[in-house]
């Protein structure tokens, strides 16, 4: 029994070393991974960062793209700017940091958006609207922005009290058809009021990329007399376009009625040229043909009358010495001589 005890309170103590080995390794661990943790930063790609060291900012991590810092380096450079000495540093990724004692912000580097509540605005003409804008911003410079906002909820109540004021203002010099049809005027006029108010928001390190008009909503009391003038307008279009085609459509039936004389004129001409050509062609062969022989033409040419004159219904009374009834005489009988006279009296002969 002795030395069961002995054998099992060996293992029990090899157990215990073991254990307490593995928690003090667990605790190392722990403590290293927290000492990491508290000695490094990591900024990821829409991420940016400002490093400060009790309470005064030492470094500002932005995004390689950025260009805004460069090009307002006036905004830290001043005497009596607290980012002066601060250090710029355009890389993302795993950075080291002073435990305990340096303090990392981070802010987004993307685009943000804005969205106004609806509120009232009134045209030149003081008809009165309810619109909503939205627009999109940045933290271009997180030093200032830190220094002057701090939290991304405080811009936004910073920037409201910027950009609907600044829009309204604008809004309220444009007519109403302006404002509502003409696209070009209209963004004009915001693109004046969004360079406005980032020379207002600059010192922040913010810069307002757009600004836009959401929504357009008309008042009830507004509502019948916009519907009515712009049923007039599209109406006065509507008018313009018919007169315009209207007009272009006389314009076509006259240049085709004109073209169409001239073409038929031109071919009754043509066609009269071509008729009397070809009269006088078989005039001169017909008198070249009868020429040959004028009591062939003269007989031919009485055949012809008789033709023309006579029907199944007409009676003829010839002499007998009319040279149509000699001729058929003759033909009736070829021996009877061209003096003699036949002693038949007058017939009366009916075709």
């Amino acid at each position: 029994m002795d030395e069961i005890n002995i054998t099992n309170s060996i293992k029990v103590k090899e157990y215990l070393l073991a254990f307490r080995k593995a928690v003090i390794a667990f605790v190392i661990l722990l403590v290293l991974f927290f000492l990491f943790n508290a000695s490094t930063f990591s900024v990821g790609e829409a991420e940016q960062a400002v490093v400060s060291q009790f309470g005064v900012i030492k470094e500002i991590v932005i995004s390689p793209e950025n260009t805004y810092v460069a090009k307002n380096k006036d905004l830290m450079s001043g005497k009596d700017s607290e980012l002066r000495n601060v250090v710029i540093t355009k890389a993302k990724g795993l950075r080291f940091k002073i435990p305990f004692i340096t303090n990392v912000t981070k802010y987004d580097s993307r685009y943000l958006t804005y969205v106004s509540s609806s509120e009232p605005v009134n045209t030149l003409e003081k008809k009165q609207y309810l619109i909503t804008i939205y627009s999109q911003w940045r933290i271009a410079n997180p030093g200032l922005f830190a220094i002057t906002q701090k939290e991304e909820t405080i811009a936004m109540t910073y920037l409201d009290g910027l950009i609907y004021p600044a829009v309204i203002q604008n809004i309220n010099r444009l007519s109403a058809d302006d404002f509502l049809s003409n696209k070009q005027v209209l963004n004009k006029t915001l693109a004046d009021g969004l360079i406005e108010i980032n020379n207002k928001v600059r010192d922040s390190g913010i810069e307002i990329a757009d600004i836009q008009v959401h929504r357009t909503i008309l008042p009830d009391a507004n509502l019948k007399s916009t519907y009515d003038r712009m049923i007039a307008n599209r109406a006065k279009v509507a008018q313009q376009l018919r007169s315009e085609g209207e007009e272009a459509y006389q314009k076509s039936v006259s240049t085709v009625d004109r073209d169409f004389r001239i073409i038929e004129s031109e071919s009754i001409k043509e066609s009269e040229r071509i008729k009397g050509e070809g009269d006088a062609t078989a005039l001169e062969i017909y008198a070249k043909s009868y020429s040959k022989d004028p009591e062939f033409y003269t007989y031919w040419r009485s055949l012809i009358a008789l033709q023309k004159s006579i029907d199944e219904n007409t009676v003829i009374i010839l002499d007998r010495n009319n040279p149509l009834w000699k001729d058929v005489l003759q033909w009736i009988n070829p021996n009877l001589p061209a003096s003699t006279t036949p002693s038949i009296p007058a017939a009366s002969t009916q075709p």
